[in-house]
């Protein structure tokens, strides 16, 4: 157990090492391949697209837990470590448990000073979102504030500012034009802009207006690492795009040297998304493989491809919207 004492409070940080192996595959909880930086513009991808990560085989996982006395005693933060060179703060729902995202290598005790200094803002967070929570027992997103929206795996709280207007602005104008999204990573927080309050449609499309930039970027390389693997010789669109679909994950426009992803899988992992890409292209480059052929294609791209399957086929898991 370390103790550190600060100006404003003191803190605990308690660490334990358990004998377990850990276990590096993809769980689907958070934005473990790709890293949000700068907004949209700056990405880092710590995991590739087979899912196999940079982190030392033989490490196993800390249970780190910081503790704050005084006025914030009732903040307790877990530290959950992954592959990323990035620190964030995220709440989990619906009772707003704060838990801090770090890198392997951080000191406990330069996490624990990256919590202290967002103490007021954690426990503002916290009240926004058990609010929510005391009007609906669902986790499903309904883009409301306090609702959680994932974006590649990585879950964010969502805050929104209803914009002013003018009496003689058209309904229209007013519905699309002005909405837009900003984010505030550290805490994993999406601040939506909409004029109407309550208007899911607008909600929605502000966190779009956002979130189709960063998946585009994201995917795009990481279906270049996967197709390496799998199709080495094989064209890769030039463009990654997404677009609302009914009936398919993945179309690709040859004319066009575009692939299309269903806006509906913004919010998964990264996995699961390339996983859907791999089984468009698998049809098109392997149309007479067989079951078992197709499965090894499936595993050089990503080794935990069974389970992206079972959550996309699952209507009820966390990153549906």
């Amino acid at each position: 157990m370390k103790k550190r004492n600060h100006a404003a409070e003191d803190l605990t940080t308690q660490s334990t090492q358990p004998t377990q192996p850990q276990d590096e595959t993809l769980q689907g909880g958070g934005l473990q391949d790709e890293t949000l930086q700068d907004e949209v513009s700056q990405t880092e991808t710590p995991q590739d697209a087979a899912g196999q990560s940079e982190a030392p085989q033989n490490e196993a996982p800390r249970n780190e837990l910081i503790e704050f006395h005084g006025d914030y005693s009732d903040i307790k933060v877990p530290i959950r470590r992954e592959p990323s060179h990035e620190i964030y703060i995220a709440l989990q729902p619906p009772e707003a448990l704060p838990y801090v995202v770090a890198p392997l290598d951080m000191p406990a005790e330069e996490v624990a000073g990256f919590v202290q200094q967002r103490l007021d803002v954690i426990r503002e967070l916290r009240g926004v979102m058990l609010k929510r929570f005391k009007k609906t027992k669902s986790l499903r997103c309904r883009f409301r504030a306090g609702d959680v929206v994932h974006l590649l795996g990585r879950p964010f709280m969502l805050r929104i500012n209803v914009l002013s207007t003018t009496k003689n602005m058209k309904k229209s104008t007013r519905g699309r034009a002005n909405v837009k999204a900003s984010i505030q990573p550290d805490v994993s927080v999406i601040l939506l802009e909409v004029v109407q309050s309550g208007n899911y449609d607008q909600a929605r499309l502000a966190f779009l207006s956002f979130a189709k930039p960063v998946f585009a970027q994201n995917i795009r390389s990481l279906i270049q690492q996967s197709m390496q693997r799998v199709f080495p010789e094989a064209h890769v669109p030039a463009t990654v795009n997404s677009r609302p679909m009914r009936d398919n994950w993945v179309r690709i426009d040859d004319e066009k040297d575009t692939v299309w992803f269903s806006e509906s899988l913004i919010p998964y992992p990264p996995h699961a998304v390339v996983y859907a890409y791999l089984v468009e292209i698998i049809k098109r480059l392997a149309p007479h493989a067989s079951e078992e052929e197709r499965n090894e294609l499936l595993t050089k791209g990503v080794v935990n491809w069974q389970q992206m399957k079972a959550l996309l086929a699952d209507p009820n898991n966390p990153f549906a919207f």
